[in-house]
């Protein structure tokens, strides 16, 4: 059987449908791993009140996303569905419509704060709650403890910023001079709650050298990444993070 080959107008049209297929818009976010930052000596500090040295290392988890004023095109979503360090996420799931650069930039700044309020909260809370760790009320004075996060924005450092406080506040040494890491909201009754891009933050502390990440439990099912050589503890709230510790200590 003979085939006629298409005529040249044909060619040229379906080449220029393959070709905008191939550069025009598409409606995704692509999610990569991103720093892992040690919060003792720059991030967290208390003064003027009595405090104590870490014995360990504490990271705040951050990942890396495409710019909300960007648009994907169909070549960088397959190039990232290629690799295993990357995830590609409907734009929706990840920017209201509507955000710009600049909108995200002040949501993100405004949810750190919070997230720094609350962790103050928390710890505090817990510090009350458990007496025998010898911190009376008194003694705690929130105007005292200052964050420092420049790079790092979104309310999912709370947990981490919670327990290097109560961490740094009290003689009882949670880290056993181990490498931790982590990631999830900390409302102030401790509640722990789970954040985006899970898996690209655990890649990323096991490639930072994390020997624990703590994780939250409402993210489990989402959990796909290999745990070799880094042991994922998920928890509920800021006591289970602590408890977990102390035990694994």
């Amino acid at each position: 059987m003979r085939y006629s080959p298409l005529p040249r107008f044909a060619v040229a049209v379906l080449s220029i449908f393959f070709l905008f297929a191939l550069v025009a818009p598409l409606p995704f976010a692509i999610v990569l791993p991103g720093s892992a930052d040690n919060i003792f000596g720059k991030i967290l500090n208390i003064k003027n009140q009595k405090s104590y040295s870490a014995t360990g290392r504490l990271d705040l988890m951050s990942v890396r996303v495409t710019n909300p004023a960007n648009w994907i095109i169909g070549p960088e979503v397959l190039y990232s569905w290629i690799r295993t360090d990357e995830a590609v996420y409907p734009r929706a799931a990840i920017y209201p419509p509507g955000t710009t650069t600049s909108s995200e930039k002040k949501v993100a700044a405004a949810d750190m704060s919070s997230s720094q309020s609350k962790a103050i909260g928390a710890a505090f809370n817990f510090l009350k709650s458990n007496p025998d760790l010898g911190v009376t009320p008194h003694q705690l004075n929130a105007k005292n403890i200052y964050f420092d996060v420049k790079r790092t924005g979104g309310p999912s450092g709370g947990m981490i910023f919670s327990i290097g406080v109560i961490e740094l506040l009290t003689p009882l040494d949670i880290l056993h001079g181990r490498h931790i890491s982590g990631t999830g909201t900390i409302a102030v009754d401790g509640t722990v709650g789970p954040i985006g891009g899970i898996n690209e933050k655990i890649r990323a502390a096991k490639k930072a050298g994390a020997q624990i990440f703590l994780a939250p439990e409402g993210n489990r099912a989402e959990v796909t990444s290999p745990s070799e050589g880094i042991k994922v503890i998920f928890v509920a709230s800021l006591t289970d993070a602590v408890n977990a510790l102390m035990a694994q200590g």
